[in-house]
């Protein structure tokens, strides 16, 4: 944004930024063909090796907002585990 814009009270630029939905980043995940596995305290975020190149490179290139930002890692590791079924543990 031009710094006379800000001056002014302009609004700060829609260039598609948006707040990082871990469900939303899962949902997608999941369409392109990744895969996860959840157990008690962490996450494996995986792919067939069976895919295709360009499946491969959407992929990656999904997998990179959470490789550049542990916050956004958190997130989709929290959603994980709080949505998998947990272990009855007996009495």
């Amino acid at each position: 944004m031009h710094i006379a814009n800000s001056i002014q009270g302009a609004s700060a630029p829609t260039d598609g930024a948006r707040l990082f939905d871990p469900a939303e980043w899962l949902a997608r995940y999941v369409e392109l063909g990744g895969g996860y596995t959840v157990n008690p305290t962490s996450v494996c975020l995986h792919w067939s090796l069976r895919i295709t190149e360009h499946e491969r490179d959407a992929l990656a290139q999904h997998e990179r907002p959470l490789r550049r930002d542990l916050a956004k890692r958190e997130a989709v590791k929290a959603l994980l585990l709080a949505s998998s079924p947990k272990e009855a543990l007996s009495c």
